[in-house]
């Protein structure tokens, strides 16, 4: 469509929206420089000797500078970059917002450490906050230079983040600052192994993450510049990320394995198993479900539980229509064995893990699931067709990757053999199980993940 022609020294210039835009944020991004270059106030984080917590703030009036001010700050300040925070502040309920909000936010701060959550810059000018569960979020301004003058203002002694999704890499990205970056390697996405897995699912699809190719080189920049520390979850998601941002073995990863609420109450078989095998996850594209309602079809003999909903804002109507031929319009099932419970937390789902056999698995990636961990921890043993850290090897069953949708007899097979041995070998499904609890309790118990998380953010401080 041709818009309306605006006169400028008698010449017609068609500008289309964007090129409108692009001016008055070129123009603004000019009036603010000049408005900086004439007075301007930042603070900084000072470097921490004896347990100080120490902030300089600076006014500056035609580049010199004309005061200084040191303030004592009874906490240090945590900015933690991640995209959701668990269905709090209407935000999207995924693995990364469960961290967030279960987990750090929860449990990480104390009288020493306070955490804040950047979640986006939404497009505006002015900075909105919210405070859910006790942590104030926010989401910041669109411009960067509005921007860079609020997270001045804030002098944070360290960003957090949960791996890099899109949002925040916008936040980060254009920030000038020695802040330093404390990066917890949760999923990975090498676009050389992500895309052409993605690419061959033709049911529905997801994004395809490619402003991972941007996030690598700056990552590059700052291990160069020496800014960014690494933690990681899980040694296979070390190596991805070792080839993808090209860091050194010099560079050390610690290991900081993600955390889960154990029972160290709960005693295996009770509430006793049932014949019964659950999914747990969203319902999207990356997750296959449609393959847990074509071997729920084999496997009349056994119930089947879906524990999960469709991501919001995650292509909603798609995801919906994917599973169509399985589900009524009211969300029951057509397939008689199979169960669909929407989104299910806390002891609700607890119960169905406790009494199922066999959490199945059937995405096309994964990093190491949270869901693989909690099945775990009450003895029920994973089926998948992914595999991280030997994790589902040792207590299940790793079916072997399966490529595109997943419904082809060969692929189908491969899951209905694995379900058939667990479910009716009592004896080794138990003795596994046993491991699998010993597993988690010892290497992802909530304490220990404190200790390990806190000790981490300390040292890169200081």
């Amino acid at each position: 469509m041709i818009e309306k022609p605006i006169r400028l020294a008698s010449f017609a210039l068609f500008w289309s929206r964007d090129r409108r835009n692009a001016f008055r944020s070129t123009a603004l991004d000019l009036a603010l420089k000049v408005k900086d270059s004439i007075a301007y106030t930042t603070c900084r984080a000072l470097p921490k000797t004896n347990g100080h917590r120490t902030v300089e703030r600076s006014t500056s009036i035609l580049g010199c500078h004309l005061s200084r001010k040191r303030i004592e700050r009874s906490k240090y300040r945590v900015a933690l970059l991640v995209d959701e925070f668990f269905g709090g502040w209407n935000t999207q309920i995924g693995g990364y917002g469960a961290i967030a909000r279960k987990y750090l936010c929860k449990y990480i701060p104390n009288d020493q450490i306070q955490m804040d959550v950047l979640l986006d810059s939404y497009g505006g000018r002015k900075v909105e906050s919210e405070v859910v569960d006790k942590t104030a979020i926010y989401r910041l301004p669109h411009h960067r230079l509005d921007r860079q003058r609020w997270l001045d203002e804030q002098a944070y002694d360290l960003f957090l983040s949960i791996e890099m999704t899109e949002p925040s890499f916008k936040i980060i990205r254009d920030f000038r600052s020695s802040t330093p970056l404390l990066y917890w390697i949760q999923d990975p996405r090498d676009l050389k192994m992500y895309q052409p897995r993605a690419k061959s699912v033709n049911r529905l699809r997801d994004s395809d993450w490619a402003y991972i190719k941007d996030v690598s080189l700056w990552m590059q920049d700052m291990v160069r510049d020496n800014r960014v520390s690494f933690i990681s979850q899980g040694e296979s998601l070390t190596k991805i990320a070792r080839d993808m941002y090209n860091f050194p073995d010099t560079v050390v990863v610690h290991d900081l394995p993600n955390p889960v609420e154990i029972d160290f109450d709960y005693k295996y078989n009770t509430p006793p198993k049932e014949n019964k095998i659950i999914f747990l996850g969203r319902l999207e594209a990356q997750k296959r479900v449609w393959m847990v309602c074509e071997i729920a079809k084999l496997m009349p003999e056994f119930d089947f539980y879906i524990l999960g909903a469709t991501g919001k804002g995650r292509n909603e109507a798609g995801n919906a229509r994917s599973l169509e031929e399985y589900r009524n319009p009211d969300g029951t099932s057509k397939i008689k064995n199979l169960h669909f419970t929407g989104h299910v937390d806390g002891e609700a789902k607890n119960n169905h893990i406790k009494t199922a056999k066999i959490l199945l698995n059937t995405s096309i990636w994964e990093g190491i699931p949270v869901s693989w961990l909690e099945a775990l921890s009450y003895g029920t043993v994973v089926v998948s067709s992914f595999e991280r850290d030997d994790i589902v090897s040792r207590f299940g069953t790793f079916v072997g990757e399966v490529m595109g949708d997943g419904t082809d007899p060969e692929s189908l097979q491969r899951f209905v053999k694995a379900i058939s041995y667990w479910m009716t070998n009592d004896e080794k499904r138990n003795e596994t199980a046993q491991k699998g609890i010993e597993f988690t309790r010892a290497r992802h118990s909530v304490p220990a993940f404190i200790q390990n998380m806190r000790t981490a953010i300390l040292k890169e401080i200081r």
